[in-house]
């Protein structure tokens, strides 16, 4: 099961429900892939294809863009009276320079991903620090960035799965590859004497010196893949993690010979590494449940919180390695 041949960010897709807002009358709620929109009424109809934008995106400086760009710079979940909208759909016309016989595009084209067309771009923090980056990621490292449960066709309902929490910080990665070792941030390979949150850490916990011994110990190659928090990180009203000292979390353990993450019942799943370690891991929010469409609205939609504190999200696990992400809606409508 491959859920990332290419994740997403503007695409053609087909209205595939199209139902009447139970509080608006002026207003209609469609769902294209696995994501649901609020759009005016009788703008759309079912089996039409349209350009749908991904959430966590940003548009261009446009005409057809201006309406949403007033309101946040960054597409995000938003609730319009009581139901939520993630996401954007707009007619093909915004496409601008197709055929002129764009009704007769066919189903081969539905998914065809327009965002390079339309000049949108995956959203991605500001960097507050000079990182003094060496080069690109190493390895065939990929950057850290999971799927949307919400674009993935055939979830694997039934299989037992671990859930995770999902953390808002600062990506973070070392490696070891036959006795190259390095640091690297969401995309770029940074020069191991450099000072700023990402080595700062790395060296504060010995996360490095770790990754080396126990490679070396088991003669493999791996790749440490967490996420860094605390101390202004991400800082936002509602981020708990921004307000909490310096700390790294591990999430995932990526085997730089394969490419492919160790899964649930693998030795080197990234719970018993950590622990074997003293590593601190992701939280486990639920351990060996079934993945059910219960299971994923409970943390994208019914809970605003967990421990009392809010949250960005969770990642579901499999046994084989695959991963996917739920984006909490309450916490995102607030970034």
């Amino acid at each position: 099961m491959d859920f990332f041949s290419k994740m997403k960010l503007a695409s053609i897709e087909q209205i595939k429900s199209v139902v009447h807002h139970p509080n608006a009358d002026l207003l209609d709620v469609v769902t294209c892939l696995g994501f649901q929109a609020i759009v005016k009424r009788n703008q759309f109809e079912v089996g039409q294809l349209v350009v749908f934008i991904q959430p966590d995106v940003v548009l261009p400086d446009v005409q057809w863009a201006s309406f949403y760009k007033a309101k946040s710079n960054r597409v995000k979940a938003i609730r319009l009276r009581q139901v939520w909208s993630m996401g954007i759909v707009e007619s093909l016309s915004i496409l601008g320079n197709v055929p002129q016989d764009i009704d007769a595009i066919t189903d081969a084209q539905e998914g065809y991903e327009v965002s390079g067309m339309l000049g949108i771009t995956k959203f991605e923090p500001p960097q507050p620090q000079d990182l003094n980056a060496k080069g690109h990621l190493p390895h065939g490292l990929n950057k850290t960035d999971e799927e949307r449960f919400n674009n993935i066709l055939d979830l694997p309902y039934g299989e037992i799965v671990d859930v995770t929490l999902k953390i808002d910080g600062q990506s973070l990665t070392t490696y070891f590859k036959n006795d190259d070792f390095g640091i690297t941030t969401r995309s770029m390979d940074l020069k191991l004497d450099s000072t700023n949150n990402y080595t700062n850490v790395v060296k504060q916990f010995g996360i490095l010196d770790k990754l080396t011994s126990f490679c070396r110990k088991h003669k493999v190659n791996l790749a440490f893949r967490g996420e860094s928090y605390g101390k202004g990180i991400q800082a936002f009203k509602g981020n708990p993690h921004s307000i909490k000292p310096l700390g790294f979390a591990l999430f995932n353990v990526l085997d730089l010979d394969t490419l492919k993450y160790a899964g649930t019942e693998s030795p080197f799943y990234f719970e018993k590494v950590g622990n074997e370690l003293g590593i601190e891991i992701v939280p486990i929010l639920e351990k060996g449940v079934v993945l059910t469409p219960e299971l994923i609205q409970k943390y994208e939609r019914d809970l605003d919180k967990i421990n009392s504190e809010f949250f960005e999200g969770v990642v579901v696990k499999l046994k084989n390695g695959d991963s996917f992400k739920v984006i909490n809606f309450h916490f995102d409508s607030k970034k």
